[in-house]
């Protein structure tokens, strides 16, 4: 049949899945490191249950502890900035207002193919 266009989309996401999992992963642990010094810090549960909460290359960040949402929305805050001076609500969003430029550029690197680091 002439003009038909046929893609082979098991060859392409194969071709392309590595580096998209790889890229998620740089984009989990980005997230989790550039977020720490926003998290709110009394014994560092807080900041470790994003650790353990989450599965790296998921693309679901969470901070597991009891407490995390109550922290992160600023419903009741207590703790002292001594550990982490610029400690708030809503550590993500200061983190990406800081970092997303870096993040989407380590994201297109991996992506391409290219090295990051």
């Amino acid at each position: 049949m002439k003009g038909r266009l046929v893609i082979h989309t098991q060859y392409c996401v194969a071709r392309f899945n590595k580096r998209f999992s790889l890229a998620q992963k740089f984009l989990d642990n980005e997230v989790l490191k550039d977020s720490a010094p926003y998290v709110p810090f009394r014994t560092g549960n807080l900041e470790s249950s994003g650790i353990r909460g989450t599965q790296i290359g998921s693309g679901k960040v969470i901070y597991n502890a009891p407490y995390a949402k109550k922290n992160y929305y600023g419903k009741g805050l207590n703790f002292s900035k001594a550990h982490h001076p610029q400690a708030s609500a809503f550590w993500f969003e200061k983190a990406k207002a800081q970092k997303l430029t870096s993040w989407k550029k380590g994201v297109d690197k991996i992506v391409k193919g290219k090295n990051y680091g």
